[in-house]
């Protein structure tokens, strides 16, 4: 087993003797991964996560940031987000800026609103996702812009879905009949008019979910169906569910969930419950029990736990069980 203390220090020798910028960079990437892959290790990064955040190299602060947000307690990263937030260095701004993005703290708004004037496209648009999931439209004007841009525009889509304002609806109307657009992008697109209320978006989507099994976004209608309730969905996504040749049944076991029909829990609890289905369809059957079957469905989840194999398959039930529906 590789010992993660001695590729700690390593990283950190190298930190403090090696002059190459893309060997120090490559130093604060290791240490960051090693923060990542288990939350345990965060008492022993302190130390590391400091010496990061106060590198002359941008790269280096970069990773300090990242591993922030991974080792750092809920009640002081937000903290040290905001002090990055005006750093020299634009990349270190928008590592700051998305991450702070993430939390979707409400107490953040005012500072990420400042950010919707930085310098960089890409640092504005995570404020302004950021302040959209605050509910808040001050960064619409930027979301729509990222829609011409084809590395930001899957997020800025859902980003708008969460924003849920009426007047995005033309723009997303024009790109849903864009002609050669990405399957995803279309998808993606389809749930945010579904979600503004637009019929076209819940139809479309609908009908994808029987298109051939081929398409790469027929999962993600799927699971759209569900979360926005699109009509027919209940019997379309159990038709999936029941059909054990359909590579998308995960998808509408969590797409069942999210749909919250009481109808659907018996169908998930049996899928969670059947030892025969891999551990990956079992785990999403958990996901939709999560979310439709209130204390009795969690107590269900526990006492499916031991059925799992895989080490890792637990810890995610784990995690879920401890989340809040």
């Amino acid at each position: 087993m590789t010992d993660w203390r001695a590729e700690r220090d390593r990283a950190l020798l190298v930190l403090e003797g090696d002059k190459r910028p893309a060997t120090r960079a490559e130093a604060a990437r290791s240490l960051f991964h090693l923060g990542a892959e288990d939350a345990a290790r965060a008492p022993e990064l302190g130390a590391a996560l400091a010496r990061l955040l106060a590198d002359v190299q941008p790269e280096v602060r970069r990773s300090g940031v990242s591993l922030a947000a991974v080792v750092l307690p809920p009640e002081e990263l937000p903290d040290t987000l905001l002090s990055r937030l005006r750093d020299d260095d634009s990349g270190v701004r928008l590592e700051a800026t998305g991450r702070l993005a993430d939390l979707a703290l409400p107490q953040s708004r005012g500072a990420l609103a400042g950010m919707l004037e930085d310098d960089l496209p890409q640092v504005r648009f995570e404020a302004a996702r950021g302040i959209a999931a605050l509910k808040h439209p001050a960064g619409l004007d930027v979301l729509l812009a990222a829609l011409d841009e084809e590395t930001l525009r899957f997020r800025a889509l859902g980003a708008l879905a969460e924003l849920e304002d009426a007047r995005a609806l033309p723009a997303v109307k024009r790109l849903f009949g864009k002609w050669l657009l990405p399957a995803f992008d279309k998808t993606q697109a389809a749930g945010v008019l579904a979600k503004l209320g637009d019929p076209e978006g819940a139809t479309w989507l609908l009908e994808r979910t029987r298109r051939g099994r081929w398409s790469a976004d027929r999962a993600l209608a799927v699971e759209l169906c569900g979360e926005l309730r699109v009509p027919g969905a209940l019997e379309r996504l159990k038709a999936i569910l029941d059909d054990g040749k359909d590579a998308a049944r995960g998808a509408a076991a969590r797409g069942l969930g999210r749909l919250g029909d009481a109808q659907a829990l018996p169908w998930l609890l049996a899928l969670l419950d059947d030892r025969g289905a891999t551990e990956d369809l079992r785990l999403d059957a958990a996901d939709g029990v999560w979310r439709l079957g209130g204390s009795e469905g969690r107590e269900r989840i526990r006492a499916a736990m031991s059925t799992f194999t895989s080490a890792e398959a637990r810890l995610e039930l784990t995690d879920l069980l401890e989340e809040e529906p």
